[in-house]
């Protein structure tokens, strides 16, 4: 099975993330600015939120993407309290014609790391990255 983890940050938060999924499925992960490279199975995707919605940048990638090289998406997000972004993914992929796991990852983490208030993104707690597991692991098995 060929998994890709791709991901859009600002300040850390959702690279964090897709570090965890990338670990537990055995693979790197890579900001959008990395095409895809061959066929792929289950892309997980996530952004944060920004400004209520997505980040144009990734609303960009998403609009490109194919259901020739792509199976499935897998989505998540980190976000203060919206679920603006795992919308904008499931939309998109959507319009594109590619199939969306049910289950989602929205990461809600108030302000932890919030740039506007000088704090470092990235710094995941533990109750955070056993939800991560568990969100990777329920993918990758089914």
């Amino acid at each position: 099975m060929n998994i890709a983890v791709r991901y859009q940050s600002r300040n850390g938060n959702t690279r964090a993330v897709a570090e965890v999924i990338a670990n537990i499925a055995n693979v790197e992960a890579k900001s959008i600015d990395e095409p895809l490279e061959g066929h792929i199975d289950i892309l997980f995707i996530g952004g944060g939120v920004y400004m209520w919605d997505a980040d144009k940048e990734l609303i960009n990638f998403l609009k490109n993407l194919d259901k020739k090289q792509i199976g499935q998406i897998a989505a998540f997000s980190t976000t203060g309290a919206m679920t603006s972004t795992i919308k904008r993914i499931c939309k998109y992929a959507d319009n594109a014609g590619i199939s969306v796991n049910e289950n989602k990852l929205c990461l809600k983490m108030l302000m932890q790391g919030h740039s506007a208030f000088g704090l470092q993104g990235g710094k995941l707690k533990e109750q955070q990255i056993e939800k991560i597991r568990n969100f990777t692991k329920e993918i990758l098995k089914s």
